[in-house]
């Protein structure tokens, strides 16, 4: 790989880092032993599915990476020469400029699937883990395209109450009889298709959520349990993990999409050739189980909430709006009436926390924590949030401090390229170019 020439300082730490880790077995940040075992282990699993659930062997490159050092474990070599056969495995140094998380990335020439470490303890935690980023690779390498699909109306109340009366359906649905099922999936699908008549315009894009992170936790569960009965086990006891969210924006799909996959193995549906980027699989669920929804479907809702806790989740939600308000006040004015740091991000690499997203009016989205790789820079927030669009990010810049090419503010760091200069315009500051 080509380091920019716009990260010197950074360029000169991982040089740094190269020469007090030489490469010698059990000097490292991440145990070699431990993960060579841990890529058999996977493998063996992709390979005894060896593409009967999608039509392809799942298994590929896998970088396994430590945030703090940026030491990285390969299971195979790259095509550019960055990483050094050791034992079993590739090792060296994930570049500065990029992004760590649990994702897919691009390094060396080649497509991989990224995982942090440390890894869970558990051994079907790990597994599930790895199964979902290799299903993200297979997406790649199948050339499903996702766009930056904005589920913001997942914030509001009314939205939230009617995912988690959909979840509670679904989650009886699938532990329930055969005989029971139908009308259990019935009731799930009135609470979605009521949101969805709320949001009409939403619709593709939580279509695109599920199927984008929906189906990978399908795929590890489904490759990872032993038979349906561990499969909902499994399931089930995560689900927290997706109730618990502070907000649902960029999380609500894993779960819904996982539990109408499953209801569509369930009931013996050949449907996986058919998924598309927009695919509906509460309408394939509907198709297979030939479900008839009522017309009114508040009519059928306002009925059917009585059998999934509502008292329980509406006061719940109550609180939690009350509280929420609170908050995009307190944002409103960081953002909007304060003094601010605007960033312009045409073509940003990012790293967020999926479940604590907090949409701001028509502003954006405020990112408690992130970081933004652009040409400028990278920028880590680590308390206070950044307000993000996908064009522009805002910080607060009460209190800025620069020193040299580092800039502070409250709760964030931001590292400058060279050829960049901080302006200032009023209560508004700026990043310009100097060449």
């Amino acid at each position: 790989m080509k380091y920019s020439p716009t990260l010197p300082m950074l360029f000169f730490l991982l040089i740094i880092l190269l020469a007090c880790h030489p490469v010698k077995a059990g000097d490292h940040p991440i145990d070699l032993e431990k993960t060579s075992a841990y890529f058999q282990e996977i493998k063996q699993i992709c390979h005894t599915d060896d593409g009967a659930l999608w039509g392809e062997n799942l298994w590929g490159p896998i970088l396994l990476i430590d945030p703090q050092t940026r030491f990285a474990v390969a299971n195979q070599a790259d095509e550019e020469g960055l990483l050094e056969k050791a034992g079993d495995v590739y090792i060296g140094y994930f570049p500065p400029d990029k992004g760590i998380a649990n994702s897919t990335t691009r390094f060396g020439n080649k497509s991989w699937m990224m995982v942090m470490y440390p890894l869970p303890e558990d051994d079907y935690s790990r597994n599930l883990l790895s199964i979902h980023e290799l299903y993200h690779l297979l997406q790649v390498r199948q050339n499903l395209s996702f766009s930056n699909y904005n589920n913001d109306h997942m914030d509001n109340m009314d939205a939230r109450i009617l995912i988690k009366l959909e979840w509670r359906a679904l989650e009886k649905a699938i532990s329930a009889n055969e005989a029971d099922r139908r009308g259990l999936l019935t009731d799930a699908l009135i609470f979605r298709n009521y949101r969805r008549q709320l949001y009409p315009e939403k619709v593709s894009a939580e279509n695109e959520l599920e199927v984008h992170e929906g189906l990978a936790e399908y795929t590890g569960h489904r490759i990872c349990s032993k038979n349906n009965d561990h499969f909902a086990q499994q399931g089930l006891s995560n689900k927290s993990r997706y109730w618990d969210a502070d907000t649902y924006v960029r999380s609500f799909g894993y779960h819904s999409g996982m539990l109408y996959a499953f209801m569509l193995d369930l009931g013996q549906a050949n449907w996986r050739e058919t998924i598309r980027p927009d695919t509906d699989l509460g309408s394939l669920a509907q198709i297979h189980y030939n479900l008839d929804l009522p017309q009114d479907l508040e009519k059928a809702y306002r009925e059917a909430k009585r059998h999934f806790d509502y008292p329980q989740i509406w006061e719940y939600e109550s609180r939690r709006e009350q509280n929420r308000q609170q908050i995009l006040e307190a944002y409103r004015v960081k953002f909007t009436r304060d003094t601010i740091l605007t960033l312009e991000v045409p073509s940003p690499r990012i790293v967020f926390n999926p479940n604590n997203l907090v949409p701001l009016d028509n502003l954006g989205t405020v990112y408690p924590t992130m970081s933004i790789m652009a040409e400028w820079g990278t920028l880590e927030v680590t308390e206070g949030g950044c307000l993000f669009d996908w064009q522009r990010a805002v910080v607060s810049a009460r209190g800025i401090v620069q020193e040299n090419n580092i800039l502070r503010g409250e709760g964030w760091v931001l590292i400058m390229n060279e050829g960049w200069k901080l302006a200032n315009q009023g209560k508004e500051f700026k990043l310009i170019k100097t060449e």
